[in-house]
């Protein structure tokens, strides 16, 4: 079979399948796509209710820095460099980092990331409306990749925690996050395995 034909059956397949979906009727005299609308809606509100809770975290770590050569290689760098090669005393860097994270308590509780918050000697949380905290690492789990950190404050929004054992695969998931700085990133998907 050539490629074109290829092409066309699998362009058709999709056809197939998105037509249903888009021109179906719902029982209730409503199209796919004003369902899809409504789906829509129902995704901004979700994530408008969530966005004041997200937090951006930006994380600082010191590290040594040494003459960045693997320990198999001085050998030749001193056949090059001489002796003073050996002398060179190790430099330490700061390396910083950013996540996201979202505040699950009035008085500051906010869940992460281990492999964000996991390591870092200083931590400072951005909320959405601007104002930067100092946080601390209350506990970091590297094998689940999730820390909490805290806060001091009250009052503050919150996103309530779900109940996992309820979660069905198929269900609609809404990511809500602040990577990189990105203030107020949504993505949705289904729950999977």
């Amino acid at each position: 079979m050539n490629n074109r034909i290829v092409r066309n059956v699998a362009v058709l397949l999709v056809f197939s399948f998105i037509i249903p979906v888009f021109g179906a009727e719902n029982g209730n005299g409503d199209n796919g796509v004003a369902m899809l609308r409504r789906t829509g809606k129902a995704f901004a509100k979700v994530a408008a209710n969530a966005i004041p809770a997200v937090v951006s975290v930006k994380v600082e770590k010191s590290i040594e820095v040494g003459r960045g050569v693997s320990p198999g290689q001085e050998e030749l760098f001193e056949y090059f460099f001489g002796p003073r090669y050996h002398r060179q005393v190790p430099r330490e860097r700061k390396q910083i980092g950013q996540g996201s994270g979202f505040i699950i308590s009035k008085d500051g509780y906010i869940l992460s990331n281990h492999h964000v918050v996991g390591e870092a000697d200083k931590i400072t949380v951005t909320l959405h409306d601007g104002r930067e905290m100092d946080a601390e690492l209350i506990g970091s789990d590297k094998k689940s990749d999730v820390a909490v950190i805290k806060i001091e404050g009250d009052g503050l929004p919150v996103v309530p925690l779900g109940d996992s054992d309820s979660l069905e695969i198929g269900e609609w998931a809404i990511a809500v996050g602040n990577p990189f700085g990105l203030e107020a990133s949504v993505t949705v998907g289904i729950v999977s395995a």
